[in-house]
């Protein structure tokens, strides 16, 4: 049973099963592992992590934690406070290969930011060049590809946040191609994240790549259509995935991991999806992930008939639509990105409860949240927008239970607060 604790009551023996920070400032490479030795125990404590998740099923417990009094029902201020402080520069950490944390300076962040933009230029002419060929009917040469997903690899073991910002950007005429290139890296980031071996990595980082080369077979005027589609339309969108298994299958050097991918990355695990309707138990690891990748780039992205969300809407959104994803390889998405999803309660520095509402301009990472409870007095106080990439003085803790917090209901709560007028 998982148990939230302070920091201070970690005890050798536990079993981590997540930190309430960002895997941005996380300590460890392993985001879930046993406290062995007291090392661990300093270095956690040495974090500024305030609160600790344990499985006490997998390790040493400790009794329930005494639940919070039920908050009243949400009143909206009327008056507002304070704007926030001007932006800092917000620094990467990522374990370096010693073991060690490598923190990034500004110098050294813009290197790879300018690494990334070649990347990218790069990666958009390659695959431009693999749909022409593909929509002549020319086998896909893997081989080629192979420097391309090495580079994209790299970046993203550097600091992922870097080439995943900048492929965002990509305008609804780059969707086609730079999609594939962010599918890639989200794809490859996310396998570092559920410790996929990394003799997988490359197939699945080509996997992504690959994964919507049949699209080269569906008309621009059925795949640019800004409006709805006809059913015989829709008939042709869903071919796709076959179409790219029976152009892949003839091709050299392919793996069963690119194949798979190309053909069910739209399953679904209800069996809703297409083109086999093929439900949960029949769907690999490899393959749900795909699913996740692919949705979350689509539906962030600037496209002929829709709008983008924010990543933070996208992921709520996601984590709203039942039957669609696998629920655990999801939340390991989410933490991979290091992004908050909207209506996410918060406790902020100086003992603030907040909700997420938005994500920075300035880095999708750094959510914007809206403060409404002081805990200190416990009482609600007036509300404030701040963006937590930009104001130095406030930031978010961690990640709180809205149950522990008080909230009985508070899908109704965080409502109320999301559609709340506020000050920034």
């Amino acid at each position: 049973m998982l148990r939230k604790i302070k920091v201070s009551q970690l005890e050798l023996g536990m079993f981590v099963h997540s930190l309430d920070c960002s895997w941005l400032e996380h300590p460890f490479w392993r985001s879930r592992f046993l406290v062995t030795d007291a090392d661990q125990l300093e270095t956690i404590a040495a974090s500024g992590v305030s609160w600790v998740q344990i499985d006490d099923l997998k390790g040493k417990g400790l009794p329930q934690p005494v639940q919070q009094k039920p908050r009243a029902p949400f009143k909206p201020s009327v008056t507002g406070s304070k704007t926030p402080t001007i932006a800092i520069d917000r620094s990467i950490i990522r374990p370096a290969e010693s073991g060690e944390i490598k923190r990034l300076t500004p110098r050294e962040r813009a290197a790879e930011v300018r690494k990334a933009s070649t990347t990218i230029k790069r990666s958009r002419t390659e695959v431009m060049s693999l749909f022409a060929d593909a929509r002549l009917g020319n086998s896909v040469k893997s081989k080629k590809l192979a420097p391309l997903i090495d580079r994209i690899s790299d970046s993203v073991n550097v600091d992922p946040t870097i080439i995943l910002n900048m492929t965002r950007l990509k305008t609804k005429d780059e969707y086609t191609y730079l999609h594939s290139v962010s599918v890639c890296a989200l794809m490859i980031n996310l396998a570092r994240k559920l410790r996929l071996p990394e003799s997988q990595i490359h197939d699945i980082g080509m996997a992504g790549l690959l994964h919507d080369v049949g699209k080269t077979s569906i008309p621009d005027s059925i795949l640019l259509k800004p409006g709805k589609l006809e059913e015989n339309e829709w008939t042709t969108i869903r071919n796709h995935p076959q179409r790219g298994y029976d152009l892949l299958s003839k091709s050299e050097g392919i793996s069963d991991i690119v194949l798979e991918v190309c053909l069910r990355h739209h399953e679904k695990m209800d069996g809703t999806g297409y083109p086999g309707k093929i439900e949960a138990d029949n769907l690999s690891v490899i393959t749900r992930m795909s699913s996740i990748c692919d949705v979350y780039d689509a539906i962030t992205s600037q496209r002929p008939y829709n709008k983008p969300l924010s990543a933070s809407q996208a992921l709520a959104t996601m984590q709203s639509w039942p039957g669609h994803f696998d629920k655990l390889i999801l939340r390991d998405f989410v933490d991979s990105l290091g992004i908050l999803p909207v209506g996410t309660l918060v406790r902020l520095d100086g003992d603030e409860l907040a909700i997420v509402v938005g994500e920075s301009p300035s880095d999708y990472s750094a959510p914007i949240v809206r403060s409404f409870y002081s805990l200190d007095k416990d009482c609600t106080i007036d509300m404030q927008d701040i963006d937590t990439g930009c104001d130095k003085a406030r930031s978010v803790l961690a990640v709180e239970d809205p149950d522990d917090q008080g909230f009985s209901d508070w899908s109704s709560y965080s409502t109320n607060l999301l559609a709340a007028p506020t000050i920034m």
